[in-house]
C-alpha cells in the first residue's frame, strides 16, 4: 500500500521527488525549476504540484530549521540533514518565489487543491500545512 496522508512528505510521488533532490548536483537549480513550472502553467498538475511543496518544505528545513516527518527517513535520505548535506547553499533568493508557487498549489489553477478539496476531513488540515508553510517562507 502506498502512502498518503495530509503531510507534505506523506505521498508516494512526494517521495519520488525526495529522491531527485537527494540525488541532484545542484538542488537549488530543481527548486527554481518546479517554481518556474508552476508560474508557466496554466493548471498545476498533480506532480507538479508535489514538486512546489517538497521543494518549499527542503527550503524550509534548510532555512528555518523546521523538522519534517517522513516515512521515508532514511539516514542518507532525509530532509532533516539536508542542510548540513549542502553547507552553503543559499536560497533566501528563492522565498518570494517558493511563496507564489505555493500561493498556486492552494489554487484553483491545482490539480492537488481540487483532490484534497474533495476531502471535507482532512482538507482543512492539507491547507493548513501549507499555509504555514507560507508563512515560514514569507
Amino acid at each position: 500500500m502506498g502512502a498518503w496522508n495530509y503531510g507534505i512528505f506523506d505521498d508516494d510521488t512526494a517521495y519520488d521527488y525526495v529522491d531527485i533532490i537527494e540525488n541532484a548536483e545542484d538542488p537549488k537549480e530543481i527548486f527554481e525549476t518546479s517554481f518556474e513550472a508552476a508560474f508557466h502553467s496554466d493548471y498545476l498538475e498533480y506532480d507538479e504540484c508535489h514538486a512546489v511543496t517538497v521543494s518549499a518544505a527542503y527550503m524550509d528545513a534548510a532555512l528555518n530549521g523546521t523538522s519534517y516527518k517522513s516515512e521515508n527517513d532514511e539516514e542518507d535520505n532525509n530532509i532533516n540533514t539536508f542542510s548540513k548535506k549542502h553547507p552553503g547553499l543559499q536560497l533566501n533568493d528563492l522565498k518570494a518565489s517558493a511563496v507564489k508557487a505555493l500561493k498556486i498549489v492552494l489554487s484553483d489553477k491545482s490539480e492537488l487543491n481540487e483532490l484534497w478539496s474533495e476531502n471535507e476531513e482532512l482538507y482543512p488540515k492539507w491547507k493548513g500545512n501549507l499555509e504555514e508553510l507560507i508563512k515560514r517562507l514569507s
